[in-house]
């Protein structure tokens, strides 16, 4: 059992810090330094870049909820009726749900954005975008970013309430 728990721990712990870490580097540093480069580069550094990340990313978020969820039931697995009756439970129940919210705002909306983005950049590679053309990726762009400030708060919150609930 000692070894099943040290093994969950540290996968939620290396694939939490590199799902986390990443998005706050990307949205944080990243994207703003590459956004003021220009599309010319920015479209074909994260047409590379997307296809790796993203199932990256998926395969952390799966990785960290899994393990997380097997830790907090094999670890309390026996007062999971009080849960709620602890501090501990409601920083877990607060951590868990921004965490969800997270994996919503982050593989529900910002990357369906990001591959719209793509998809319209891809189809006027080599030409001028129409007026059309460059509000919408001016409007998709906002967007994206927007989703991904979001989605960064909401693990600054998941991530807090995990680290205050071992102390509560």
């Amino acid at each position: 059992m000692e070894l099943l728990l040290i093994t969950l721990r540290v996968l939620h712990f290396i694939f939490g810090v590199f799902w986390v870490g990443t998005v706050f580097f990307l949205t944080l540093i990243f994207q703003p330094r590459l956004q003021r480069l220009g599309p010319a580069l920015q479209r074909p550094v994260m047409g590379v870049l997307t296809p790796a990340l993203i199932p990256a990313l998926m395969l952390s978020s799966i990785i960290t909820i899994g393990s997380g969820l097997a830790l907090t039931l094999i670890m309390r697995w026996g007062t999971l009726g009080t849960f709620l009756a602890s501090d501990w439970g409601w920083a877990m129940l607060m951590g868990t749900a921004t965490t969800l919210g997270a994996v919503t705002v982050g593989f529900g909306l910002a990357t369906p954005t990001a591959r719209s983005m793509a998809k319209l950049g891809q189809s006027i590679q080599g030409r001028a975008p129409t007026p059309a053309e460059l509000q919408e990726l001016n409007r998709l762009a906002r967007r994206f970013e927007a989703l991904s400030r979001t989605n960064v708060v909401l693990l600054l919150i998941a991530v807090g309430a995990m680290a205050v609930a071992r102390f509560i």
